[in-house]
């Protein structure tokens, strides 16, 4: 089961997301400000999609970069905002900068039939990390289907 922390101020928006990856089949951990995503991805070792809202109270998603960088847990990360473009794309060149993968950006509000193709595109990408990380060569392991 694929494993995904989202972030996010909105506690609507944050049960709305969790239903959706929930009934796609993800394990969901959820987190309503930045201060408490390092605890959230640090629970754990398989790789995890991190969804970070970049305008959060105690600590924006751009500044939770700083503290994820020091997990050592395969991760990929995925921005949302229902804002401009500029502060998403300041935290994408951050990440990339400190070597963490970054998916495109998840605009508020999200449609859920796009928000299940992105978890299903992540869910592949999540896998492959997990089959690299176990020394499997590419492509071979139980993928679990």
């Amino acid at each position: 089961m694929p494993e995904i922390v989202i972030a996010d101020d909105d506690s609507g928006f944050l049960e709305v997301l969790s239903a959706f990856s929930e009934r796609a089949g993800w394990s969901v951990k959820t987190c309503l400000n930045g201060g408490d995503i390092l605890a959230a991805v640090s629970e754990g070792r398989s790789p995890v999609l991190v969804l970070i809202d970049i305008n959060m109270p105690v600590m924006d998603g751009i500044a939770a970069i700083e503290e994820i960088i020091l997990v050592k847990r395969p991760m990929r990360l995925r921005f949302m905002s229902g804002g401009a473009d500029a502060p998403m794309l300041a935290a994408k060149m951050i990440a990339q900068a400190r070597d963490l993968p970054v998916g495109n950006s998840i605009y508020k509000p999200v449609e859920r039939e796009k928000y299940v193709a992105m978890l299903g595109e992540e869910a592949i990408l999540l896998d492959a990390m997990s089959v690299t990380r176990n020394g499997w060569a590419e492509g071979g392991g139980d993928s679990g289907a």
